[in-house]
């Protein structure tokens, strides 16, 4: 075989895993907003169902991901914020910040490569130029996200539940 597979204990794979669970919950989260968004178009809830069904499977994966990284520890959360509801929404919020990123980046590639076309150097550049700085706060995001979830700053955080307080954030 050409290639080794990363053993299931090697660093690699656990900052893969990290990293995978972290784009499931990022694109789930993302589906939900527009589930929701198409809701509040027709102004009917008929897809309630699926947004739900979709927020619970992005806990259930929020839970997998606090197991691996050490913080859970089973049971159900109060009703007022704590800091690990406050841990799950940065976890939340930061891997759908890189997906958002993404997208912002496929719009600007987008517009410069029209530019480009036209022969708009200036433009193209500046195009360019924002890329970049697209990049820059994506790369920062994601590095961040998993520094947040290898790390032992929060090693003695235990997470009860993978939820938000639902009056102080959208799940």
């Amino acid at each position: 075989m050409w290639f080794q597979m990363a053993d299931a204990r090697s660093p690699v794979y656990e900052e893969a895993l990290l990293q995978e669970l972290a784009y499931a919950i990022a694109h789930i989260a993302h589906a939900e907003q527009h589930l929701l968004e198409i809701d509040s178009q027709i102004a009917e809830p008929s897809l309630s169902t699926y947004i739900d069904r979709l927020r619970m499977g992005r806990k259930t994966l929020g839970e997998v991901l606090f197991g691996l990284v050490g913080v859970m520890k089973g049971g159900e959360g109060a009703e007022s914020r704590t800091a690990a509801e406050s841990f799950w929404c940065t976890v939340k919020h930061l891997s759908m910040a890189v997906v958002h990123c993404d997208e912002c980046a496929e719009k600007v590639i987008r517009r410069l490569s029209e530019k480009l076309s036209t022969g708009d150097a200036v433009s193209a550049k500046s195009l360019l130029e924002d890329l970049s700085k697209i990049y820059s706060v994506r790369r920062d995001a994601f590095k961040m996200l998993i520094d947040i979830l290898k790390g032992g700053d929060l090693k003695d955080l235990q997470v009860e539940s993978a939820r938000c307080r639902e009056d102080l954030c959208v799940e």
